[in-house]
């Protein structure tokens, strides 16, 4: 039997054993006793925990998506002039949270449509991500701040869709322009500010971090 002290680190070894595994190979290749030789753990103290390399893979992801999603709670926040600062803002950290788990986040762009384990969690952030979004868009057409137009909830699922598929491209590198989760900030800036209000950013660039 894993000793107690083995049986209570083991989640947090695999998890981040898994995501240091994934920079290195493809997902289809990692294999369950890679993973338990990587986090030090004996393969009882992993079936403990996770039952496949699937379940262990949703939770890094479902972690990962967490954190997408708190990123982007500023912007849902704003409805004011602050607005372009917070769409930064929540870009720049949506970035850093991709330079952290790139690997984790671009295996599941590309699985989740075959896997359901990958699926719902990608699925249901996505799905926050864009109910938040709509909801902030209802709000500034009623307050006047910003025109008429799309269905709101339409609107808001297109951005948050094309967010998805530009980090995907950022991820898995080789596009012009976006050759690291980083580019995509700018970019994506003007994309949220011209759906919502037709126009470009205030001030381009503005706090661009080095």
């Amino acid at each position: 039997m894993p000793a107690r002290s083995q049986l209570g680190r083991a989640p947090e070894a695999i998890l981040a054993a898994t995501e240091r595994l994934l920079a290195e190979r493809p997902l289809h290749e990692l294999r369950v006793a890679e993973i338990i030789a990587a986090a030090g753990v004996s393969r009882s103290s992993f079936y403990a925990h996770f039952d496949s390399k699937a379940a262990v893979i949703a939770e890094c992801l479902r972690r990962a998506l967490s954190e997408i999603t708190l990123a982007f709670e500023p912007v849902h926040a704003t409805a004011d002039d602050g607005l372009e600062a917070a769409i930064r803002a929540s870009l720049r950290s949506w970035a850093r949270i991709c330079e952290r788990h790139g690997a984790l986040l671009l295996a599941a762009s590309e699985e989740w449509p075959a896997d359901r384990r990958l699926g719902e969690p990608w699925l249901a952030m996505l799905t926050d991500v864009a109910a938040g979004t709509a909801r902030l868009v209802d709000d500034l057409r009623a307050r006047g701040l910003a025109p008429a137009g799309a269905d709101p909830a339409a609107l808001s699922d297109c951005l948050t869709w094309g967010f998805e598929r530009v980090l995907q491209v950022a991820l898995a590198g080789g596009a012009e322009g976006l050759e690291d989760a980083g580019a995509i900030v700018e970019p994506l800036t003007q994309m949220m500010l011209g759906g919502l209000f037709g126009r470009a950013p205030a001030r381009p660039g503005a706090g661009i971090e080095p």
